[in-house]
């Protein structure tokens, strides 16, 4: 199971553009990337321990793995991201607590926290901008590719003793305030 989201940049307060009055960030947008997120990747959990739970053990007692997604936002969010990070972070905040009620059922989980990677999203942006997030990147200085993620998420998923673990896949980048 791998559980992804959504985010939009948005500054937490600041002024109308216009008028130039205080603005905040609006409540029920924040509330609607946590809902997608946070929520949303607890409901995929639960819902899938629940299937898990009714099939036989294996072996070793083992009845599945879940594979999370969150982002390096989790732990450098860069401006304008408050509730997108807020929800990342409480993906990786999750992981061990939920590996911890699961681990009687032979269920284990872990995230993984992607750095910038060459998605169908992103292969979309103009080659320029493609260039400056590869350059950004300190080595290997490319953008993450979907089989490097997926090699990360089998070895979580094969390796028994991998469990409650969030790992950074991000060629070291540490994201700028910008």
């Amino acid at each position: 199971m791998n559980c992804a989201g959504t985010g939009n940049a948005v500054k937490t307060a600041g002024r109308d553009k216009k008028t130039g009055e205080p603005t905040h960030f609006p409540i029920d947008a924040f509330n609607r990337i946590i809902q997608i997120n946070l929520v949303g990747t607890f409901r995929c959990i639960a819902k899938s321990a629940q299937g898990m739970l009714s099939l036989s053990p294996l072996e070793h007692g083992e009845r599945g793995a879940v594979v999370n997604t969150a982002s390096v936002a989790a732990e450098d969010g860069q401006m304008g991201q408050a509730a997108y990070s807020a929800s990342k972070a409480g993906v990786v905040g999750m992981t061990l607590p939920i590996a911890r009620d699961l681990m009687a059922e032979g269920i284990r989980v872990n995230t993984i926290l992607p750095g910038i990677f060459n998605t169908p999203l992103l292969q979309g942006a103009p080659e320029n901008v493609k260039a400056a997030l590869s350059a950004s990147v300190p080595f290997p200085k490319r953008l993450g590719m979907p089989e490097e993620y997926a090699q990360l998420a089998l070895t979580m998923i094969t390796n028994g003793y991998f469990n409650g673990e969030d790992v950074r896949l991000d060629g070291a980048i540490r994201m700028a305030p910008r």
